[in-house]
């Protein structure tokens, strides 16, 4: 399937429109922030929007105010949050989550966007379709639309010279800020931007692979992974100047590669979460990579038979190796250490090693 049709077609799929509080989900989840053992919040079809206060074992409906599909979600605080989604849609609550507001988008409705990161109480970068980039440094009141055709991005052997990279048609899938600094952007094409001074300019990076890549996670300016096509899982301890190659497959694909069998060996990676000691990687056909070395290593676990080929999108975790991960169809997960469980439409199922 060509790359740019992924997000149409996990946007379109229809699944049972956002039930009432307590209810059982139902709807394709692309997103969830964790903000402690227990609080988190997920996004998904028809603008639905979730909070759990027990980790994810029931879930409570939040009105978004849009039906528009939502891909991502960050809160800077317990009351400040935001949500980003297709037709450069964004919304933000101030209070907790118990409201949701539209924030008037400085992108082309044409343009999906699909993560949003916040690298301080004031400063959100959100990035998306066909190099798109919007900013806000006062919490919102105002976004700016800093997409990649304007963006200053300087090369790397020559920092006094602005580098014109073919890049404005890139999709950028993920945003990480390890501090309000130091913050990474990846996309089509192994492409990965790295800043150290809050967005001013940009710098990028050299991966082992020309493969896409779908999810970044940064825990200090130096370290940090990256996750994408064919399996691949890559590490850096040098804020990306240097990769090592995790799991996957960074080479391209052959004819014989390209069979249905060979793509289960090595499925598509979406996201990925370091803290502490754990680590977690999910994506397609129910592929769930799990650390407890700090991301150094890296074992997956296998789901029960009935989610073996359903999608992972997104995981977050917090201190203490506790967090949430979510996926199709109302998949959501409650993770404590390297333990997985998974709760499908309400049903708990429990993912073995």
């Amino acid at each position: 399937m060509p790359l740019r049709a992924l997000w149409a077609v996990l946007s379109l799929v229809l699944t049972c429109a956002p039930d009432a509080r307590g209810a059982v989900l139902r709807d394709n989840l692309y997103g969830v922030k964790s903000l402690s053992a227990t609080d988190a919040w997920a996004v998904g079809n028809f603008g639905a929007i979730y909070h759990t206060t027990n980790g994810g074992q029931t879930w409570e409906a939040r009105d978004s105010g849009t039906k528009s599909p939502l891909f991502s979600v960050d809160f800077v605080d317990a009351e400040h949050g935001w949500a980003v989604g297709k037709s450069a849609e964004i919304v933000a609550t101030t209070d907790g989550g118990k409201t949701w507001k539209a924030q008037k988008s400085p992108l082309d409705r044409s343009k999906h966007l699909f993560k949003v990161a916040a690298a301080s109480p004031t400063n959100v970068w959100a990035v998306g379709d066909w190099g798109a980039i919007a900013v806000t440094t006062d919490g919102g009141k105002t976004w700016e639309d800093r997409s990649l055709s304007t963006l200053k991005i300087v090369a790397r052997e020559r920092p006094d010279r602005q580098e014109r990279l073919v890049l404005e048609d890139v999709v950028l899938y993920d945003v990480s800020w390890p501090d309000p600094k130091h913050g990474f952007i990846a996309g089509e094409f192994a492409t990965v931007l790295a800043t150290a001074d809050g967005g001013e300019t940009w710098e990028k990076r050299n991966l082992p692979t020309d493969k896409t890549i779908f999810g970044i996670d940064f825990v200090t300016p130096d370290e940090g992974w990256a996750v994408g096509i064919d399996g691949l899982v890559l590490h850096t301890t040098d804020g990306g100047r240097n990769w090592k190659v995790q799991h996957g497959n960074p080479e391209p694909a052959t004819i014989d590669e390209l069979a249905f069998t060979d793509a289960l060996k090595n499925p598509g990676m979406y996201a990925v979460s370091v803290v502490g000691d754990t680590g977690m990687v999910v994506g397609d056909t129910g592929t769930l990579l799990v650390s407890s070395d700090g991301g150094r290593t890296w074992s997956r676990h296998v789901l029960p038979e009935r989610e073996r080929f359903s999608w992972m999108r997104d995981v977050s975790l917090v201190a203490g190796a506790r967090g949430v991960l979510v996926g199709a169809k109302g998949m959501s997960g409650t993770v404590q250490g390297s333990d997985v469980t998974l709760s499908d439409g309400g049903k708990a199922v429990t993912a073995p090693d």
